[in-house]
């Protein structure tokens, strides 16, 4: 009778052991780890490469491995011709916070995206800063009553308004997006 409940609790162990194993999720390639000075173990830190940077390479993609957020899938990113996608949420005196918008190619191959409704009451930790500095080109899509894009025009930061959709070309640096292009509709 011992030995039938010593061997019940050994596979119960054994079996919880392998459900918290196998149930584990990892979102992201083990990183490669170095030692600091003090000889603890950090992971290896990357940076976003642009391609001008790789000369002009689309094979070398945008990478923000050790962040929470990531640049657009290329197939993506290449049918929306942007970085990255979102909502306007809050605005600063000189940059803004969006909450991202999800883009995907269905299999018919139309694109499908959505984004948080405007009077949803998202925290602040699911908000992305986005910076951008003198050199960063803002454009103003207007759209017709079609839902096509009719005319872009030239704008600025001022003209940018709580709730409007971005498309943004730049790169994801420590979780913030600094933004070369910035066109909102």
């Amino acid at each position: 009778m011992k030995l039938k409940k010593a061997m019940i609790l050994f596979g119960t162990v054994c079996m919880l052991n392998i459900m918290v194993a196998g149930c584990g999720s990892v979102s992201e390639p083990a990183a490669k780890t170095e030692r600091n000075q003090a000889g603890e173990t950090l992971p290896e830190e990357r940076s976003d490469v642009s391609l001008e940077e790789t000369d002009g390479s689309t094979e070398a993609l945008q990478e923000n491995t050790t962040g929470k957020w990531q640049v657009l899938e290329p197939d993506v990113a290449a049918a929306v011709d942007a970085d990255f996608l979102g909502k306007v949420w809050k605005m600063e005196e000189d940059s803004f916070f969006i909450a991202e918008k999800k883009a995907i190619i269905l299999d018919d191959g139309s694109l499908s995206c959505s984004s948080p409704s405007s009077n949803a009451d998202l925290p602040d930790s699911l908000l992305i800063h986005v910076v951008f500095d003198d050199d960063s080109c803002f454009l103003h899509k207007i759209i017709d009553e079609n839902g096509e894009g009719s005319e872009v025009k030239e704008a600025g930061f001022q003209d940018l308004k709580e709730f409007m959709s971005v498309e943004m070309k730049g790169c994801f640096i420590n979780d913030e997006f600094h933004a070369t292009e910035i066109r909102f509709f």
